[in-house]
């Protein structure tokens, strides 16, 4: 999706929610959204028809981390679907070092065998809160948008402090996904901790309402490439490269890692390429199925 993002340079502290919420000044209003568990996307819509400006946000998700993913993480996207402006806070994300686990895939002809050595795990309850300061966007419909990867649990909070905005809906759900290297479908998929290949991967997702999703190119030394086709026929393609770590966009792609993939509802068709040498060589998206306010 092709837009004017804003990548605000915002620091998250991992800090216990206020009991109270902060007194309203200069008819400012401040939202405490309230709490959802079980759910792993949150949507809060908000309008003006003058500029709107935003003393604080603050977003709290607790979770129970679980399956095989490598790493852990969030994703917050403050968005304008009509004027295609956004704006996101650095994320946080962890690698798992699950580094004994091992995947073999192979599909080539009439020979097809899996071998895989993935262990469901659960990992500690942890939490995290994101503080946005002093925002100010143009006039007009925006959505706050909270994903989080595919968890045992997870209960998401959320405030808006001193703002001239109205808050028009909300929305929730449990409909996130992450696909990583051993959901693409490939002739050769090989997934190892300094070792991962995917050669012709292919991953076919189903979404009933928005899909809002997140590619990630992880790699120590290699090359790697992902292509999606959305469900209007629309055909993109990311290609990098890097070198012990050093990663760059080829110049014929036509996305890039980390920034959001959004569409309709319909059938989206992913083909993913990669060979890597290094700690926890990977391609993900971490994508939800969501219904807008």
């Amino acid at each position: 999706m092709h837009g004017k993002w804003l990548i605000l340079t915002i620091a998250f502290m991992s800090l216990a929610l206020p009991d109270a919420l902060p007194s309203t000044t200069n008819l400012h209003s401040s939202f405490h959204i309230g709490f959802k568990e079980n759910i792993n996307y949150y949507v809060v819509k908000f309008y003006s028809n003058q500029t709107i400006y935003i003393d604080e946000i603050h977003v709290k998700i607790e979770a129970r981390r679980a399956g095989t993913q490598w790493f852990s993480t969030n994703k917050i996207l403050i968005i304008n679907f009509e004027n295609n402006e956004s704006l996101m806070p650095p994320e946080f994300y962890v690698m798992m070092g699950k580094w004994l686990e091992w995947y073999l895939q192979i599909n080539i002809g009439k020979f097809n065998f899996t071998l895989n050595h993935l262990e469901e795990k659960i990992i500690d309850d942890y939490f995290v809160t994101y503080t946005l300061h002093n925002l100010s966007l143009p006039a007009g419909i925006w959505y706050l948008i909270v994903i989080k990867a595919p968890t045992a649990k997870c209960k998401i909070t959320t405030f808006i402090n001193g703002t001239n905005a109205e808050i028009k809906g909300i929305s929730y759900g449990s409909t996130a996904f992450l696909i990583e290297n051993e959901d693409f479908l490939a002739k050769l998929n090989l997934k190892t901790s300094l070792l991962s290949i995917i050669y012709e991967g292919r991953k076919t997702i189903y979404i009933n309402n928005t899909f809002i999703g997140f590619p990630y190119f992880i790699l120590g030394t290699g090359i790697a490439s992902l292509e999606y086709k959305s469900p209007r026929g629309e055909i993109r393609k990311c290609k990098v490269w890097s070198v012990f770590g050093k990663m760059k966009v080829l110049d014929d792609s036509d996305f890039y890692p980390y920034m959001p993939i959004i569409g309709g509802k319909g059938k989206w068709t992913f083909h993913a390429s990669l060979i890597g040498i290094g700690l926890g060589n990977t391609i993900d998206i971490l994508g939800a199925d969501i219904a807008l306010p």
